[in-house]
């Protein structure tokens, strides 16, 4: 190894001229391949002469080969930079050494810690056992005892999972080394916590996290020891209540203090403790709660003893006596949260009064803090208190969770006691407008009755019917300018007050007064917050006819003002503002559709290239999550503003040529994250349109174009399209077989067929399109019919030979469907295929055994066609059994008697209100204890359109054929012209089915005599 060259090329790579950097990075690529040089990295970075930035250049480039040549990727032969399987134990030894003598360094332990992490998830490293418990056992030597704590860290949480998926849940992996390590390690937490320094508070650090790895997703039977986990959470609790040291209570940045080790050691200790309720002591996530033991004595023992604790750290916390970060107080917090639903609840119900004025109200009130990220940062207080995506541990987080669990699980035995702290805020807020302390209380009971507003006006609410007076007395007058000029804050929060009370106001004139004072805060310039929480209070109060009266005329002004908002700043209240804005004042809007959708385009593709730009000019895969919030939201409005003028085929189709650029945009660059909103924009227009015209042909050849590089993934995503293209497009008599649009999808649908990872919800998704093709086209199929025969008859045996047909997944229906096509349009060529690959038999069996599976409308309307189309078109010699006739003609009768049904059960669907059920008190009964969380927060899955539905909803080539009228004339023509063959038919029905064959062509020659009249 030349050592000299390889300093030398190191040391480029830190080099700030590109060109130098570049070469030094191809010389090290020549290094790469020669056997030893990633150990031989390891040598450099221990040796005391070689320069701190080179070794920290040669630590990086030790990760990067163990993290992406350590394992030879899948599908990949292995090539000379892969690292050898004789290396890799000269690594690992190498990698421990290194770390002993450099972890001082954060840079060299980050690099190396991270490498030893990714040998750890690519294989099974089991001599690492007894290295750490050497290592760890060794007090005389504090670099032995740090190293062997990075060793088990990385080790304990690259296995946190394992042992999930398991009957017993038990962590295989961790449950022998949790009894050999953790007795040393209690003995190690005891010193430790006699010592006062950064390393020593580094080591808690680790050790506190190493508890949380070894019981993050099953408890050893260690710990299941009463004994042995009680010691450990005593030594967490000491960890809690030592002092923080001076350097770190010294420290005026809150962001710098909470990074402090010491301080995030102890935020773990109440992580921990949390966790271990939830997951394993009675919590929310432990499993089998009614037998589990170990719950019970956690609930019974333990619980106690925590709380106890607790109630001294919160009487210290709440007279400024300690600090604790805002990750401390969201465990505590939660840990009191948790205790709600347990049996544990009778041990914090006596002391409500206290956690709700000393914990949960502090951690809800604006401070001194708050308010100067109001007015020094407003776009990030908006983020911070007002952004619906945010996902953060904070106090207010677990204080706003523990109050909602309060109202779902004990509201009627605590809502007084609730109510009454918070009345009594809003009487001194009232009696003494001038005192900021009080404002700065006053916002967190805004924020406690904004989370209980939901269930105020019910049956079991001591204030059921005085709403109206209530935000008239409390909220209204936080509406002022008086408010806006002296705390605007305060105004901002009243106003997210509002847009959380979904109420029906009782009181014309609080409604008139709110809503005059919502709309003079929306048109507060100058308070950004003030305003977007004002047009999001003005989103729930449209729902009052007085509200949308005085909106609807001034909704394509509203609609340019939120624009022009969301272009400033990036908000998800905005988005989902103009989206309801759209659907509620869609009639208002339909006028200046194009000139709106021209703006949202603008704005999406806008931010859309925002986004390329960063994905194209950074290494790393980060996304700025915000921009692509907004750019979604946009988007999600532009689809509502389509999918609302569907009863406006001219408006819809003027849209076409606006969302142009932008559909092929997000197709073009792959930008995946809003292909289902485009597809469902082009959908929604060929809806309203029911005609492909030349832009639309051209949208769909560029969705086709993108399934020659990644669009076979997203497949069922272009489905409804696709399906719309061939009702409305594939239809059109100047479209042949020979068109490229036919035939470029028939073969996207044949290679997802033919594909060697069938995805079998894929195939159906191609069998389905390929169907509806076939009777879209109808006799312009049949000329493709012997090119088009044999190759779906091979996928089905192919397919068959796979057992893929599970009928779950992937139904025989979904084959047949294409056969029963087939046989509609040219029955004759069909049965001439089938008896040459003597299938004929074997699809008149699966036919008979699967009908009954088959019998919506549009299953029992192609199954009549294509028995019609048997019995009446084909040459019947072609059918090898003669009996097989007389099954075709119980078929037909069958699907014709039940047809009627499927029809009235389709109505009935197509009838059923579908909108957002309203929580609301016409239940009649108690409405409290109920589920873990009330109706009025569900938005899920009993919405969603169930298979039933979607197939009632789904639109086919064949909706608008009559086959009761196809049946009555083809059955008519057959007995005059050939009687013979009639009889053939129809001479062996029973008395019941030939009452049907009559009832029906009575019925048509009646509507035949209406219609001629």
């Amino acid at each position: 190894m030349d050592k000299d060259n390889l300093l030398k090329s190191l040391a480029g790579t830190l080099d700030s001229d590109f060109q130098v950097r570049k070469q030094s990075e191809q010389e090290l690529h020549v290094f790469e391949v020669q056997p030893g040089f990633t150990a031989y990295l390891l040598d450099l970075i221990m040796e005391e002469d070689v320069p701190l930035g080179i070794q920290i250049s040669a630590a990086i480039f030790f990760k990067n080969r163990v993290v992406n040549y350590w394992l030879i990727s899948e599908n990949k032969a292995a090539t000379p930079l892969n690292i050898q399987d004789n290396e890799k134990p000269i690594i690992k030894e190498k990698l421990v050494q290194t770390l002993v003598k450099k972890h001082k360094n954060n840079q060299l332990k980050l690099q190396l810690a991270t490498a030893m992490h990714n040998i750890l998830n690519s294989e099974k490293w089991e001599e690492l056992i007894p290295v750490i418990k050497k290592l760890i056992s060794d007090f005389d030597n504090l670099d032995h005892i740090y190293t062997g704590l990075i060793c088990l860290y990385e080790y304990t949480k690259n296995y946190r999972w394992a042992g999930l998926e398991t009957s017993s849940s038990t962590n295989p992996v961790l449950e022998e080394i949790t009894t050999e390590m953790f007795p040393i390690l209690e003995n190690l937490v005891t010193n430790l916590l006699n010592n006062d320094s950064q390393v020593t508070d580094e080591m808690l650090y680790m050790i506190i996290k190493i508890f949380k790895f070894t019981t993050f997703s099953s408890l050893p039977s260690y710990f299941q020891d009463q004994s042995k986990l009680g010691n450990w959470c005593h030594l967490q609790i000491l960890i809690i209540n030592k002092p923080l040291p001076a350097s770190v209570m010294e420290e005026d940045s809150i962001e710098m203090r909470t990074s402090n080790p010491r301080t995030k050691t102890v935020k773990w200790c109440f992580g921990n403790l949390h966790r271990l309720l939830t997951r394993h002591g009675g919590g929310f996530s432990t499993k089998d709660k009614a037998n589990n033991e170990f719950a019970k004595s956690f609930l019974e023992n333990f619980v106690p003893e925590i709380l106890s604790a607790y109630w001294t750290i919160i009487e210290n916390w709440s007279v400024k006596k300690v600090w604790l970060s805002e990750g401390s107080l969201y465990h505590m917090i939660s840990f009191l949260e948790q205790l709600i639903e347990t049996p544990a609840w009778a041990l914090i119900s006596d002391k409500l009064d206290a956690i709700i004025l000393h914990v949960i109200l502090p951690t809800l009130n604006a401070n001194e803090e708050t308010i100067e990220l109001y007015e020094d940062e407003p776009d990030e207080y908006i983020r911070r208190f007002f952004d619906i995506n945010r996902e953060s541990n904070t106090a207010d987080v677990a204080s706003i969770n523990f109050i909602f669990r309060l109202s779902t699980k004990k509201f009627k035995s605590t809502i007084n006691q609730v109510l009454g702290i918070v009345n009594s805020i809003f009487s001194r807020r009232n009696e003494n407008r001038q005192d900021i302390a009080t404002a700065m209380e006053t916002e967190g009971a805004l924020r406690v009755l904004s989370t209980l507003s939901y269930k105020l006006d019910k049956k079991s609410s001591p204030v059921q019917g005085q709403l109206d007076q209530l935000l008239h007395t409390f909220i209204y007058p936080e509406l002022s300018d008086e408010t806006v000029s002296k705390t605007p804050w305060l105004t901002a929060r009243a106003c997210d007050t509002l847009a959380m009370f979904v109420y029906k106001y009782q009181d014309q004139q609080v409604l008139q007064d709110i809503f005059q004072a919502v709309v003079k805060c929306f048109q507060n310039q100058e308070q950004f917050p003030v305003q977007l929480t004002a047009v999001d209070a003005l989103r729930t109060l449209v729902d009052e006819e007085l509200v949308a009266e005085h909106i609807s005329g001034q909704a394509p002004q509203l609609m340019g003002t939120l624009l022009d908002m969301s272009k400033k700043f990036e908000s998800d209240i905005l988005t989902s503002v103009m989206d309801s804005f759209v659907e509620k004042f869609a009639k208002n809007l339909e006028p200046y559709a194009h000139e709106l959708s021209s703006k949202l385009v603008e704005q999406f593709l806008r931010l859309a290239s925002e986004l390329l730009d960063q994905q194209t000019s950074s290494t790393s895969n980060n996304i700025d999550l915000d921009k692509e919030y907004q750019a979604s939201g946009i988007l999600n409005t532009l689809t509502t503003l389509v999918i609302a003028m569907n009863s406006s085929p001219n408006v819809a189709a003027s849209m076409e040529s606006v969302i142009q650029d932008m559909v092929k945009f997000i197709l073009e660059n792959a930008m995946v994250a809003f292909l289902g909103e485009a597809i469902e924009i082009l959908e929604s227009i060929l809806f309203s349109t029911q005609h492909v015209s030349p832009t639309l042909w051209n949208l769909f050849q560029s969705c086709i174009d993108s399934f020659d590089t990644y669009a076979l993934e997203y497949f069922d995503t272009f489905q409804p399209f696709f399906e719309s293209v061939i009702n409305h497009g594939f239809s059109q008599s100047e479209v042949t077989i020979e068109t490229p649009y036919v035939q470029s999808l028939l073969n996207v649908c044949f290679n997802i067929l033919s594909s060697d990872s069938l995805d079998p919800i894929f195939a159906d998704c191609a069998f389905e399109l390929i169907e509806l093709t076939i009777l879209s086209m109808n006799t312009r199929f049949i000329s493709f019919l012997p090119r088009f025969l044999p190759e779906i008859f091979n996928v089905f045996t192919n397919l068959e030979s796979q057992d893929a047909f599970d009928g779950y997944m992937l139904h025989h229906l979904s084959v047949l469907k294409i056969f029963f096509g087939c046989l509609y349009i040219d029955p004759s060529t069909t049965f001439k295929f089938l008896n040459e690959k003597q299938f004929t038999g074997g699809f008149f069996q699966l036919w008979i055994k699967y009908s009954g599976d088959f019998q919506s409308v549009y299953g029992c309307k192609i199954q009549i066609l294509c028995c019609l189309s048997i019995l009446c078109d084909a040459d019947l010699s072609l059918i090898p059994q003669p009996e097989t006739i007389s099954e075709v003609t119980d078929l037909l009768i069958s699907n014709l008697e039940v047809l009627p049904h499927a029809i009235k059960a389709r109505q009935d669907i197509l009838s059923e209100d579908r909108g957002m059920k309203q929580y609301s008190a016409n239940t009649g009964g108690d409405d409290d204890e109920e589920d873990e969380y009330d109706d009025a927060y569900f938005e899920g899955d009993e919405f969603e359109a169930d298979e039933a539905e979607l197939e009632a909803m789904k639109q086919t080539p064949i909706d608008n054929i009559n086959v009761f009228e196809v049946f009555a004339n083809k059955v008519m023509s057959l007995q005059q012209q050939d009687s013979g063959k009639y009889s053939g038919i129809f001479g062996g029905l029973d008395s019941s089915q030939q009452d049907t064959v009559a009832k029906i062509i009575q019925i048509n020659q009646q509507q035949q005599e209406q219609q001629n009249k």
